[in-house]
């Protein structure tokens, strides 16, 4: 497996000589250029998918991890096209294709597992819930200060040469 860290920016590099040599060397620079661009899209384009399924799933107060998953594997695919060279760039294409995305979820084990992840939309629940809930067990307890307030307010002093507090 060593080898592959040692070998694979070789070949990258190999590759993009290799586009120069056949094609000109400004084609290669255009071409890192551009896949960088595209692969900058991308991620921001997966990112912007990823937090509205958020939302959409705290809407509907369930996340399931395949949800995710493609939104995911297109931002790697959009790393993939940063890196420069041409076989970084081929990969991330093939991610980008949708059954070959779903074939590589299927190989890792993806197949729509939910997290467990619960969200709710209310802050507060109904008063006897909460009185049933504390029967049932001990719950938590906060320990802390607290002051008592009058319903009246206290008189204000003011302080200073004149009735609006400025010296």
């Amino acid at each position: 497996m060593g080898w592959i860290a040692f070998f694979y920016p070789l070949m990258e590099l190999w590759s993009l000589i290799e586009l120069g040599a056949q094609t000109t060397a400004g084609t290669a620079v255009l071409w890192v250029l551009l896949a960088g661009l595209v692969g900058l899209g991308a991620i921001r384009f997966a990112g912007t998918q990823v937090l509205t399924r958020l939302q959409a799933a705290q809407r509907e107060g369930a996340l399931q991890q395949h949800l995710l998953a493609g939104d995911m594997a297109l931002a790697f695919a959009g790393l993939l096209l940063m890196v420069p060279g041409l076989i970084s760039d081929a990969l991330a294409l093939l991610i980008m294709i949708s059954p070959v995305r779903r074939l590589l979820a299927n190989l890792m084990g993806l197949r729509g597992v939910s997290t467990g992840a619960q969200f709710t939309h209310s802050a507060a629940q109904p008063q006897e819930d909460v009185h049933a809930r504390s029967e049932r067990d001990e719950g938590v307890t906060l320990e802390g200060e607290f002051q008592e307030l009058d319903a009246t307010s206290p008189a204000i002093e003011r302080h200073g040469p004149n009735e609006t507090g400025r010296s």
